[in-house]
């Protein structure tokens, strides 16, 4: 039996970080929203049979006009108001999935530049495993530090860095967001709150761009790989 992946993408951060007064996921490259480029990633597989993107109550029109229906999504993107937390904000679309889907893959809204190879090894590694996240490798050696001093040194060879999509099995993760939301643990990602309850989660290596967009200097680095990419 196929199997039915809704995706939600989380854009209801407040992106304190960029220092403008736009947010960054609906800031502009080339006309388009960040936000925008990251819908459409998900739009063009056929494998993501909805999505749901999360976003404020203040760019809810935003959100419909500059990107749904702009270009054409509306039959299967849907808007949906997020919580206070990401993780209230990654419950609300599960909720609004109940009965729809059989698998949940969650995505950073200012994360465009994923690529397609990606997102589906990491559909098929959790319908294998239950639960799967994109991750790279830590390139760079890792301090342990305490008041400014060295405490440690971190074996490398076993850090990696926590990316997007993350995809899990919809009953599981519906059981464990419902406890998460009651607790006051402020979860960064969705496979700590797996963790936290003592599941697995498995890994697939990422050796594609994922950038993040949080600073000034992201958005300019994205501005180029994205003119770059329509240029190409």
């Amino acid at each position: 039996m196929e199997k039915r992946i809704t995706a939600i993408i989380v854009a209801a951060g407040n992106g304190s970080r960029m220092e403008s007064q736009t947010k960054k996921q609906y800031m502009f490259i080339k006309n388009k929203p960040i936000l925008g480029y990251t819908v459409e990633k998900f739009y063009q597989l056929n494998q993501i049979d909805q999505i749901f993107v999360v976003c404020d109550k203040d760019n809810l029109d935003f959100v419909n006009k500059e990107i749904i229906e702009k270009y054409g999504y509306m039959d299967r993107v849907h808007p949906i108001i997020g919580g206070i937390t990401r993780t209230q904000s990654v419950y609300n679309g599960i909720k609004a999935a109940e009965g729809l889907t059989d698998y949940i893959l969650i995505h950073d809204g200012v994360r465009p530049m994923i690529a397609r190879s990606v997102i589906l090894e990491v559909i098929e590694k959790a319908i294998e495993f239950n639960a799967a996240i994109v991750c790279t490798k830590a390139q760079d050696t890792i301090k342990l530090v305490k008041g400014n001093k060295i405490e440690k040194t971190l074996d490398r060879s076993m850090l990696w860095h926590a990316e997007t999509p993350q995809v899990f099995d919809y009953k599981l993760l519906k059981e464990c967001m419902e406890k998460a939301v009651m607790t006051e643990i402020p979860f960064t990602d969705e496979a700590s709150i797996l963790e936290y309850f003592g599941y697995d989660v498995y890994v697939v290596e990422n050796n594609e761009n994922n950038l993040k967009i949080t600073t000034i200097k992201d958005f300019k680095y994205a501005e180029f790989l994205i003119k770059d990419e329509l240029r190409g």
